[in-house]
C-alpha cells in the first residue's frame, strides 16, 4: 500500500498520473517538466535521470535498474575557468519505442537509442544506437540487428510487454 501511495504521489508530481507508467522506487528526477513521457514505460529501482537538456522517452520502453541519463554537460572547451566554467550545453536524448534498456546503463548527453534497440547491462552510450540495434560494453559498440521481420510482426500485432503485463 505504502508502495502504491508513492508511486501515485511521484506520477502525480511528473505529471504522468494518466498514463501506464511505472517508475519503481529509489529513483531520482531532476528538471523533470523536461521530460516528454509516452505510455506503457517502466523504469526499474534507483533511476537517476538529469533532464535539464530534454529527454524523451516512447512507448513500450523498458529500462532496468540503476539508469543514469544526463543531458546536460559542463563547458570546458574555451571555458572562462578549470577545468570548466559554470555554462552547462544542454542536449536531449532521446529513447524511441519498443527499446530495452538493461541494468546500470549511463546515457550521455545528446544520444538517441532507436526504436526496437537493446541496450546489455553495464554498457555506456556516447553515441546513437541505430533502431533495431543490440549494443553493449563502454563504450558501447554494436554487436548484431535483431530480426526485423519478426519484430515488425510482433509490433504491427501490438505484442508489446509493457501492454500485456
Amino acid at each position: 500500500m505504502i508502495n502504491q501511495l508513492k508511486q501515485f504521489f511521484l506520477k502525480k508530481k511528473l505529471g504522468i498520473s494518466d498514463k501506464n507508467i511505472k517508475i519503481s522506487s529509489g529513483s531520482v528526477f531532476s528538471e523533470f517538466n523536461n521530460i516528454v513521457w509516452h505510455d506503457d514505460i517502466y523504469i526499474g529501482p534507483n533511476a537517476y535521470i538529469w533532464a535539464s537538456g530534454g529527454l524523451e522517452i516512447f512507448s513500450n520502453v523498458i529500462i532496468g535498474p540503476r539508469i543514469t541519463i544526463h543531458t546536460s554537460n559542463h563547458n570546458y572547451e574555451r571555458a572562462t575557468m578549470i577545468p570548466y566554467d559554470s555554462k552547462s550545453i544542454l542536449k536531449k536524448v532521446t529513447i524511441e519505442k519498443n527499446v530495452w534498456i538493461g541494468d546500470c546503463v549511463m546515457i550521455a548527453p545528446g544520444v538517441t537509442v532507436g526504436e526496437g534497440s537493446v541496450v546489455a547491462m553495464g554498457s555506456v552510450l556516447t553515441k546513437d544506437v541505430p533502431k533495431y540495434s543490440i549494443v553493449g560494453g563502454n563504450p558501447a559498440k554494436f554487436i548484431k540487428k535483431r530480426d526485423l521481420k519478426h519484430y515488425e510482426s510482433l509490433d504491427k500485432k501490438g505484442i508489446h510487454y509493457q501492454k500485456l503485463k
